[in-house]
């Protein structure tokens, strides 16, 4: 999921690589013969076939003793650098116990979302306690409740108000997807009645 800020910080990176690669590009493209006389004066001047780095220079290069050095710490920061970007554009809208939610600032705890689920699904006409468990998997969330209800109370009188509540769990947190899955027992058996998933 990206945000407003991801998105700029994209442009302005790809944009400065697009800017370094167009110069690399025109001033390599400047050297030859039949363009070189309809560029500019202050174009910088170049030989025809030349390149950036001559063979010479590169093997001078090769030879001293920080070159190799400076080559492997900056690939490797610029590998890290962009595996992180990477990360934090596309990785898991779901971390350290949050959820990422598209309004600036908008970290949701998981346990402050079970809370919620909880105290919610404890207010269904029927129900006498309920436990609420959440797994997380990237921008995907799975909700599962364990629900036990009167003895008096029907199964079925309470599985549309529970589906209201799983229902507003899941377009609150979009974009994400979230699933869920609903276990009924009476206080008094010990096996459930009904087994709902969604």
């Amino acid at each position: 999921m990206m945000t407003p800020s991801h998105r700029t910080s994209g442009r302005i990176a790809l944009g400065a690589l697009g800017l370094v690669l167009v110069s690399a590009g025109a001033l390599i493209t400047g050297t030859e013969a039949s363009i070189a006389d309809r560029l500019p004066s202050w174009w910088p001047d170049g030989l025809p076939g030349a390149v950036l780095v001559s063979p010479e220079r590169l093997s001078d290069l090769r030879g001293s003793a920080w070159w190799t050095t400076s080559v492997i710490v900056l690939g490797t920061l610029l590998t890290a650098f962009f595996a992180l970007w990477f990360i934090g554009l596309y990785g898991g809208g779901v971390r350290s116990g949050r959820v990422r939610l598209p309004a600036p600032g908008g970290d949701l705890r998981l346990r402050a979302l079970r809370d919620v689920l909880t105290r919610r699904t404890s207010s269904v006409d029927g129900v006498a306690r309920c436990e609420v468990r959440i797994r997380a998997k990237g921008h995907h969330l799975h909700i599962r409740t364990r629900v036990w209800i009167h003895p008096h109370i029907a199964p079925a009188s309470v599985l549309p108000s529970l589906s209201t509540v799983l229902t507003e769990a899941r377009e609150s947190l979009q974009p994400h997807a979230v699933s869920g899955g609903t276990r009924i027992s009476t206080t008094t058996r010990r096996h459930s009645g009904v087994r709902q998933e969604r």
